[in-house]
């Protein structure tokens, strides 16, 4: 029955076109004639008559009837001036079903969540946003739900959640919400499901003290039935941060992850037996925890790398997921697997760079560097690593740092870039970076930063510590950090020939062979170095075969050079041309400088040092490389001559000649007949 005209003339007159604005606005693509009209307490007919009104006004489409239309506002529609209007939408949008998400932008915008149902909502608009990358909206449903939040375990909860958001655009530990992280464990008010991830933030920073209290928690914590992040956890501590595991013997006394002894060596069949139907099917922290546990052996299965890749393929990068990926990275590094880890490195990089996440990009970035120092390019590893030191501040990268540094380190050594080298050594580091498998990748870079200027017994210390912890931490795996091929080396540049090979027996020893493993290559060229001339050339070819099967350029570049060598001292001359050419080609794509020149200056195979003399002046400053060059064009030779003589391109010609002219303080080619008083036969023997 139609209502009386005068009931409906004083209903509109009560009725300002303001406040049926402000509901359209409120309710935004929600819109509807049914919804603002219970919005507002009102009739549906005279809300209509005055959306009519405002259509007509206005280039917006409004809805009139009850269907979902896409909102322009109109400029007469003005903003809403009181949260109660937001309040009463969220309750009445939550009452009709809509998503999480359209409730949560009311109770973001009203700045209140006094309800019941509004913390729940708030979390899965805030992981709906998270998926969608969308972090600055998920930071904002997540910071009111931890102010309306009055359980104190649920806000210690809430509070590294919010850490988590801010951890993929900046890892620091000097914001307000790690502060609330670090509150909540004191009090001990964070739950066991979030004390994992609490761990490892504060691990990132150093911060151990913190990390044994919520350590200790996790231990008292029911273990019926372990979470999956907890057994990542375990697993991740063992491999990371080997130090924890005496410390909290609670956390490894299942007999999942033994504490007091290395890992056994799983018989092929019982990984069978245990394996599941359908892994793929599994959660990400329990297919990172297997992972991890069967890599830490001295011989990782082969479908170790099968794990690992099944787990990038499977799941999608996340903060809940970046360390598993990480790990299943690390594993296809540390399984010689170098090609499919950079491929996966370059497609996670290019993920979190479009989904910009700049924590992700430092350590996917830092990941590939180590791929790339492992491959044997240190010009691309000192690049990767200057990327990933770019993405985020150094200062915010924590322990985890050390990756990048320790590479940069170590490429810029074998770039011959010695004096960037050592200002990476300077760059301030955690205490905490040698309580973690970090710290080694850092002393193995610094004891070859000692080897390269000249100071061997330092290097030998070093390298010496490097070990011992090794060893101490029951991590003493041969494929990690090659700790006795890297004495040996120390030990050839001392002289001290019998030590060199006892080292590098061993690491071949624990490898099981030379083939097992790329540094099973090194090791029968540091044998080489002390064996007869005949077993030598043995000895180097098997070492070739290894180099080149790994993909390992700067290692391939260095055994062919020593290989070379060897065929010279047996008399094949011709051979040696040959092998050395080919090492001389390589080391120049990657960059390796100091073996560019040594091979260009009849390089010995044995690595010696010299003595710390005074600086050279004259023709006595020249490298053998440049007193080569500097001959050959003192006797007319063009240049691409002389690189056809000696096997270089005519690039490295010309610029062993601009060194030569400075050194010489000459300008003019036809100087140098008089200056270096050339004998007249030269030989073009490389």
């Amino acid at each position: 029955m139609q209502r009386p005209m005068s009931v409906q003339n004083t209903q509109w007159s009560t009725i300002a076109e303001s406040s049926i604005g402000q509901a359209m606005a409120v309710l935004g693509g929600c819109s509807t004639v049914g919804l603002i009209a219970e919005l507002l307490a009102v009739d549906e007919t005279a809300v209509r008559t005055v959306v009519r009104r405002l259509a007509a006004r206005s280039s917006s489409r409004v809805v009139i009837d009850d269907l979902d239309a896409v909102e322009r506002r109109p400029r007469e529609i003005p903003a809403p001036a009181h949260p109660e209007l937001r309040c009463r939408a969220a309750e009445l949008l939550h009452s009709k079903g809509f998503p999480a998400a359209t409730v949560a932008d009311q109770l973001v915008e009203a700045g209140v969540a006094d309800y019941p149902w509004a913390a729940r909502v708030l979390l899965a608009a805030a992981d709906e946003a998270l998926a969608n990358d969308q972090i600055d909206r998920a930071a904002d449903r997540l910071e009111l739900a931890y102010r309306a939040t009055r359980e104190p375990s649920a806000r210690g909860a809430l509070a590294v959640r919010l850490v988590c958001v801010d951890w993929r655009g900046s890892p620091s530990s000097r914001t307000r919400n790690f502060s609330r992280m670090r509150a909540a464990l004191r009090g001990g008010r964070v739950p066991a499901a979030q004390l994992p991830a609490a761990v490892m933030f504060l691990l990132w920073h150093g911060q151990t003290q913190r990390a044994d209290q919520a350590l200790g928690q996790l231990s008292s914590c029911p273990r019926d039935e372990p979470a999956p992040q907890a057994e990542f956890l375990r697993a991740w501590l063992r491999f990371t941060h080997p130090p924890y595991v005496p410390r909290h013997q609670g956390l490894f006394a299942d007999g999942r992850l033994p504490a007091d002894d290395r890992l056994p060596e799983p018989a092929a069949g019982a990984v069978e037996s245990r394996r599941p139907t359908q892994p793929d099917q599994r959660p990400p922290h329990l297919l990172g925890a297997e992972l991890l546990t069967r890599l830490c052996t001295t011989h990782p299965l082969d479908d170790t790398t099968t794990l690992a890749q099944r787990l990038l393929t499977c799941h999608r990068l996340a903060s809940t997921t970046v360390e598993t990926l990480a790990a299943a990275v690390h594993c296809l590094i540390y399984t010689d697997r170098l090609d499919t880890a950079a491929a996966w490195c370059d497609s996670l990089l290019a993920e979190a760079e479009a989904r910009k996440a700049p924590t992700w990009q430092a350590i996917f970035a830092g990941l590939r560097a180590e791929t790339m120092l492992r491959k044997g390019n240190p010009r691309a590893a000192a690049n990767e690593a200057a990327l990933a030191l770019n993405h985020v501040p150094a200062e915010h990268l924590g322990v985890w740092v050390g990756i990048p540094i320790a590479v940069r380190i170590r490429a810029l050594t074998s770039a011959g870039r010695l004096a960037e080298a050592e200002a990476q050594l300077r760059r301030p580091v955690p205490r905490a970076l040698f309580e973690s498998r970090f710290g080694l990748l850092y002393l193995h870079a610094h004891g070859h930063f000692q080897l390269a200027t000249g100071q061997p017994r330092e290097a030998l210390r070093t390298f010496r510590r490097c070990g011992e912890l090794m060893r101490r931490w029951r991590m003493d795996f041969p494929w990690l950090v090659p700790w006795r091929n890297d004495i040996a080396v120390a030990h050839l540049a001392l002289g001290e020939g019998r030590h060199a090979r006892a080292f590098a027996t061993r690491h071949l020893d624990l490898l099981g062979g030379a083939p097992a493993h790329r540094t099973g290559g090194v090791s029968l060229r540091l044998l080489a170095a002390t064996a007869d001339r005949y077993q030598r050339v043995r000895l180097l070819r098997e070492a070739t075969a290894i180099a080149r099967s790994a993909g390992c350029d700067l290692e391939l570049a260095t055994v062919l050079g020593d290989l070379g060598a060897a065929h010279r001292a047996v008399g094949d001359h011709e051979k040696a041309r040959m092998l050395i050419r080919e090492a001389v080609r390589i080391a120049e794509a990657c960059g390796a400088d100091p073996l560019l020149r040594d091979l260009l200056g009849e390089r010995q195979p044995a690595p010696t040092v010299s003595p710390l003399t005074a600086t050279p002046t004259g023709v006595a400053a020249l490298s053998p490389a440049e007193r080569r060059v500097a001959e050959l064009a003192a006797h007319g030779k063009r240049n691409r001559e002389i690189a056809a003589a000696l096997a270089i391109t005519t690039s490295t010609v010309e610029q062993h000649l601009t060194r030569v002219y400075r050194k010489l303080e000459i300008t003019r080619r036809t100087e140098l007949t008089f200056t270096l008083n050339a004998p007249k036969t030269v030989s073009a023997h490389a």
